[in-house]
């Protein structure tokens, strides 16, 4: 997969739905620029994915649905990993020793 790459999400795109149940999560490094001015950025975003796979296309759709971004414009996928449910540090709080 060649990124960075930036996708203007389809604002129709079927919305992003949370399953805690899958076995498979998307971890990104995103930017979304809104078109009123502004932007955000993040690192190891994690959504989860039905499947073992997702298309950076999906990824920026899914990003702007699950953060309900309403002015959001282009958004810029830095990276994407497939990881397994449990095989990366996703718990919060840490538990206390």
């Amino acid at each position: 997969m060649d990124l960075p790459r930036t996708f203007h999400p389809n604002p129709e795109a079927e919305p992003y739905r949370l399953n805690q149940q899958s076995a498979y999560r998307v971890k990104s490094d995103f930017r979304v620029d809104f078109t009123n001015g502004g932007h955000v950025e993040a690192k190891g975003f994690l959504l989860d994915i039905e499947g073992d796979s997702v298309t950076p296309e999906r990824l920026a759709e899914m990003i702007v649905s699950a953060m309900n971004l309403l002015r959001a414009g282009p958004v810029t996928i830095f990276s994407m990993t497939i990881v397994r449910r449990g095989e990366h540090q996703d718990s919060w709080p840490a538990p206390l020793k």
